[in-house]
């Protein structure tokens, strides 16, 4: 990996992501071996068991288990059935994403192959780092199939903004839903409103740094000066000159008019989400509103996201309860629906998405060895 290289990956995905690039992400080095973000099992596995049994066991305790068996003796195992597809169809979705962000750089990656990527990198972003986590595994492995380092960064970064960018939006539809109702309490709306200042204010600094690609090259060249300085390093300016020319190029791709069609695919990925709890709604017998439906879906899974806990747990699906259970949804109907949901929604690409990653990084090995033996 030259100089330029490096100060690209440093910039792009921090760190966590320079640390591994540093054992191997080339995949013209000779033995290199590509190593995931640093996973700490022993104490963050547990931790994650012992949340998932505590939401799992207590969250059912809102709903008498008299009215929950009727619930679940009465279901529609055909609209059950539904809402498992549905919920392939959003991982179909995210899968689009990656794929069509990747062709943005002029690389190519088949629909199943963005799929297993996007859900084995969701896997060990959940354990280690979250987003940065996500971008870093998805860098290697894309890295490792000879994807470009611009499609590589794009593919780690931009599917997730996308997505964040679309919650967001389904998030404001839900508050206006809630104060129209006359259903979001004043303290509540004033622990939201920094948030959404913070979100507005982030977007409009994006958007005009997108807009004059002379502001992002000065900010670029900037902050890498200071982040020299500060850790008392010497400043590369070939390194700098290299990281600008990589991030304009990428922000020409983006501001082209080709994040458009990767917004297709998160807009897809939310809306089969959606389309999810509906079929389990249906399943169960009480079939809300649209405007509910998008009520309680949103701004729960927001939250989540912003949260230390890892995939939100408790945060999603105690608010997502309450925020059904608070616009007319029976609770044994809501917990159910709810519970069901996470289970098709986070638990199982989760638990599937740490083979796949095994399944990736083995190949990765593999690929990396042959290029050191030819």
């Amino acid at each position: 990996m030259d100089v330029r290289e490096a100060a690209f990956v440093r910039l792009a995905l921090g760190e966590a992501g320079m640390t591994a690039a540093r054992a191997g992400t080339s995949t013209g080095a000779p033995g290199a071996r590509t190593r995931l973000p640093r996973i700490r099992w022993r104490t963050t596995l547990p931790a994650l068991l012992v949340l998932a049994l505590a939401v799992h066991t207590l969250l059912p305790q809102i709903a008498t288990l008299q009215a929950t068996t009727a619930v679940l003796r009465h279901l529609r195992w055909w609209a059950l059935a539904l809402a498992v597809l549905a919920q392939g169809a959003s991982y179909w979705g995210n899968g689009y994403t990656v794929r069509t962000v990747a062709r943005l750089a002029r690389d190519s990656l088949t629909e199943w192959e963005a799929t297993r990527l996007a859900i084995a990198a969701g896997s060990i972003g959940l354990l280690a780092g979250g987003p940065v986590g996500y971008a870093t595994a998805t860098f290697h492995w894309a890295r490792a199939r000879g994807m470009s380092y611009e499609g590589a960064v794009l593919c780690g970064w931009l599917p997730g903004i996308l997505n964040t960018i679309v919650l967001i939006a389904l998030s404001l539809f839900g508050i206006a839903v809630l104060l129209l109702r006359h259903l979001l309490s004043r303290s509540l709306l004033l622990a939201l409103a920094p948030l959404g200042v913070v979100a507005a204010a982030i977007v409009l600094a994006a958007t005009l740094l997108l807009r004059r690609e002379e502001r992002l090259t000065v900010l670029i060249s900037r902050t890498r000066r200071a982040w020299a300085r500060l850790r008392h390093r010497p400043v590369d300016e070939r390194a700098i000159s290299a990281a600008v020319q990589r991030i304009t190029a990428a922000r020409r791709l983006l501001w082209s008019g080709g994040w458009r069609t990767p917004l297709l695919g998160a807009v897809a990925n939310a809306g089969f989400d959606v389309l999810t709890l509906l079929g389990l709604f249906i399943a169960a017998r009480h079939t809300p509103a649209l405007s509910t439906l998008l009520a309680g879906y949103g701004l729960p899974q927001l939250l989540g996201r912003i949260t230390f806990l890892p995939g939100g747990i408790g945060i999603v699906e105690g608010g997502m309860v309450g925020l059904y259970v608070a616009l007319g949804v029976p609770a044994p109907a809501a917990v159910l629906v709810v519970l069901g949901y996470r289970a098709l929604s986070f638990w199982l690409p989760t638990l599937v998405g740490f083979p796949l990653a095994a399944l990736l990084q083995r190949a990765t090995t593999i690929t990396v060895g042959e290029r050191a033996g030819g």
